[in-house]
């Protein structure tokens, strides 16, 4: 389903067809958005390997520090080559408490990487580098644009389209208007939204996800 059709298809649910509407398109389309967005958050649905905009990062010989791109939500595999070499190496995802634990004195420690912790924003290695090189990730993502158009589709599979309007329609009856307040609605709304993507997980969780994750893959020699 593109936008125009998602945006039909809420009018149809919430009974809103008439013109003047009670949701303006603007509202309708913001409220998709976040659906596609909030069901990647709870159902881990899109996969990225090969956008180098997302993927890839480039390190500096003395800076262990890296922004990733804001759509990264966890990452799944993660490996540095050194500039020069064809060498890969996987990267475990721990935590600061078990570095701290494992290898005092890490933040002081120059040579080559081999453990990483994922903030939400940034990449910390677990030494100042020694050398540049590429680290190369897989993550689960958020999608990369909004919808803004008539023909606009969401990146997630078609199987899971009709089902964002679930959760425009929970924002339209928790709106703070006499004509749009549904309290019943938006709990029906939310649940069939949740039945479908699963429940939100909280910080903690999601945090506790991103470290001491086993990773398997076999250095590039």
């Amino acid at each position: 389903m593109n936008l125009e059709q998602l945006i039909s298809q809420f009018r149809t649910d919430a009974d809103d067809r008439a013109v003047p509407y009670l949701c303006s398109d603007e509202d309708v389309t913001r409220w998709l958005n976040e659906a596609e967005q909030e069901a990647c958050i709870r159902a881990s649905l899109l996969h990225e390997a090969a956008d180098a905009d997302v993927c890839e990062i480039a390190v500096t010989a003395g800076s262990g520090l890296y922004p990733i791109h804001p759509s990264v939500l966890e990452i799944t595999n993660l490996t540095f080559t050194p500039t020069g070499s064809t060498r890969e190496t996987t990267l475990f995802l721990t935590d600061r408490l078990e570095l701290d634990r494992l290898q005092p004195g890490w933040r002081r420690i120059t040579r080559e990487p081999r453990e990483a912790v994922h903030n939400d924003t940034k990449l910390q290695l677990d030494c100042i580098p020694a050398t540049g090189g590429l680290l190369r990730l897989e993550c689960i993502r958020l999608p990369l644009t909004d919808m803004t158009g008539d023909a606009d589709e969401p990146e997630i599979g078609p199987v899971h389209h009709r089902h964002l309007v679930y959760w425009a329609l929970h924002r339209a009856y928790g709106m703070p208007d006499a004509d749009l307040q549904n309290p019943d609605g938006e709990k029906k709304a939310l649940d069939r939204f949740t039945k479908v993507f699963g429940l939100r997980p909280d910080a903690d969780l999601r945090r506790s996800s991103r470290a001491n994750r086993p990773q398997h893959n076999q250095a590039v020699w």
